[in-house]
């Protein structure tokens, strides 16, 4: 070897050999730099959504699917509690109540409450009794006879008269229920409140009950000589051709394929 090739202790490494360690730090010196420069633009990102001193942060938006079943919780529970309660509740603590119980005794079969509303069921031959002593006897007397309707209930043939009371220096509503076999009678409230006079009327129409003394029972809605209860739960819904619609509404039934076409007659 001569000595123009012959290396020294002093020699720099070859090219290739220099640029290698050099390339490595700058690389390292550039992915620092850039952490650094990300790590400073979320300080500045975060510092710039950071609400005043003193103030609070805005709210932040619920995600709408918690919020919609947030939502529908309440619905839920409220649905279950009323599934849960009763549909009627034994009245307690009321000192009118205990003193219609003490005056009738077993008469009164049940004193309860439903949607805030006061239910007394009585046998029916004592109904009318409770019916005058409420009117004209009672510490609360109800001057008022608002409504008498019925229900049918054809699986016990029976019916249930309703009457819904109110008094008006208390007001205060009271309703009175008596249920009887499908063929007995019930004593009339006429001379109690004039205005069961239609109501009772109205209620023999609709369901066929006789009201023993009524001054003048007979249908108010529906014609004499017509057949049949509507509000019974067996009477047919759909429109019957009977003897009194032939003889009376002149109803004509159109043939099967006639042509309307021209002149009706």
């Amino acid at each position: 070897m001569s000595e123009e090739t012959k290396p020294t202790p002093d020699a720099a490494p070859p090219a290739s050999e220099a640029g290698a360690v050099p390339d490595a730090e700058r690389e390292a010196k550039i992915a620092a730099a850039k952490a650094k420069a990300a790590a400073a633009k979320a300080a500045r990102e975060a510092a710039a959504a950071a609400p005043p001193e003193g103030e609070s942060a805005a709210p932040v938006a619920p995600a709408k699917a918690p919020a919609k079943a947030a939502a529908k919780a309440p619905a839920k529970a409220a649905a279950a509690k009323k599934e849960a309660a009763p549909a009627y509740a034994e009245i307690k603590d009321d000192a009118f109540i205990a003193s219609l119980r003490a005056a009738f005794q077993d008469d009164i079969k049940e004193a309860v409450t439903s949607n805030g509303q006061q239910i007394l069921r009585v046998v029916p031959e004592r109904a009318r009794d409770l019916l005058w002593y409420l009117r004209y006897d009672a510490s609360i007397k109800f001057d008022m006879l608002t409504d008498v309707t019925a229900v049918h209930y054809p699986d016990r043939k029976a019916f249930e008269v309703v009457y819904q009371l109110y008094s008006i220096a208390e007001n205060r509503r009271l309703r009175v229920k008596a249920e009887l076999p499908e063929d007995q009678p019930i004593y009339t409230v006429c001379d109690i409140w004039a205005a069961a006079n239609w109501l009772e009327r109205e209620v023999y129409d609709m369901f066929g009950i006789c009201f023993e003394g009524h001054p003048d029972l007979r249908r108010i809605l529906l014609p004499e000589g017509w057949v049949g209860f509507p509000l019974r739960k067996e009477y047919p819904v759909e429109y019957r051709h009977n003897e009194w619609v032939a003889e009376n509404l002149n109803i004509l039934e159109i043939p099967e394929g006639a042509d309307l076409t021209g002149k009706f007659e």
